[in-house]
């Protein structure tokens, strides 16, 4: 009885939102809108009715809920549905911690639904921002295209690399370190590989923005990069809201 009324309150809650997922901007519950929705709607929504609502996915046994970004058709978010607080969680560092990224790609889908069509393994990639560089402090991945200039440049200096090496991507974000990873290597834990493999990087965490972007480089195959900027940046800025690669600009 008691879920039953959480659930209830927390849909009264969100009723007065012109959009209920608005909550997680910072509209309705400020940093703790998402973990809000997520906790207190979409996960008993889920486990009570077997819908997900206002939320698009509910995994239990994977551990994450799905939602797309207020107003933006492809733009979706993959958080987990225990506490996180963000990139800078010493939780996400264990051995054993849930892998997320590969969560996150795997909920692709979502945006070639909101466009209608396939989308190439290079037309997507993943973010999530510095503590600093974000709106909510509940881990989330931000998932959508790649803005189609930085698809390009990537795929351009990826070509041939190995080991880590830099990129500047000033014009739309930042100066990255990039590493080349199979796509197999998605399995592996990236926030560990980002603490342990980058210069100081487990002590500063928090200020460390990070994206994973699908490459598809001729005689290589399919694979990813790993970008990484510290100083508190914002790697969602890669990633292109309206969807050009898709062929057609999405209407706001």
């Amino acid at each position: 009885m008691r879920k039953i009324i959480a659930l209830f309150a927390g849909l009264a809650a969100l009723a007065g939102a012109p959009n209920p997922t608005a909550a997680f901007e910072g509209q309705a519950f400020g940093r703790n809108g998402l973990w809000r929705i997520v906790h207190g709607v979409c996960s008993p929504m889920s486990r009570l009715t077997g819908f997900a609502a206002p939320c698009l996915a509910v995994d239990r046994e994977r551990g994450f809920a799905t939602l797309r970004a207020p107003d933006e058709a492809t733009h979706i978010i993959v958080t987990p549905l225990v506490r996180v607080a963000g990139v800078e969680s010493a939780s996400l560092l264990r051995k054993d911690a849930p892998n997320y990224w590969a969560d996150a790609w795997s909920e692709r889908h979502w945006i070639e639904q909101a466009v209608g069509h396939p989308l190439g393994w290079s037309d997507i990639g993943m973010a999530i921002n510095s503590r600093d560089g974000r709106s909510q402090d509940q881990l989330h991945i931000h998932v959508d295209c790649v803005i189609p200039q930085v698809k390009t440049a990537l795929a351009r200096a990826a070509r041939g690399r190995k080991g880590w090496f830099e990129i500047d991507l000033r014009r739309w974000s930042g100066i990255y370190r990039a590493r080349r990873l199979s796509a197999e290597e998605l399995d592996r834990n990236i926030f560990r590989m980002v603490a342990l493999e980058i210069s100081h990087g487990r002590d500063n965490m928090a200020g460390e923005t990070i994206a994973v972007i699908g490459v598809d480089e001729p005689g290589a195959g399919r694979g990813f990069l790993l970008l990484v900027a510290g100083g508190g940046g914002h790697a969602e800025e890669l990633l292109d809201h309206k969807c050009r690669v898709a062929g057609n600009v999405l209407r706001d």
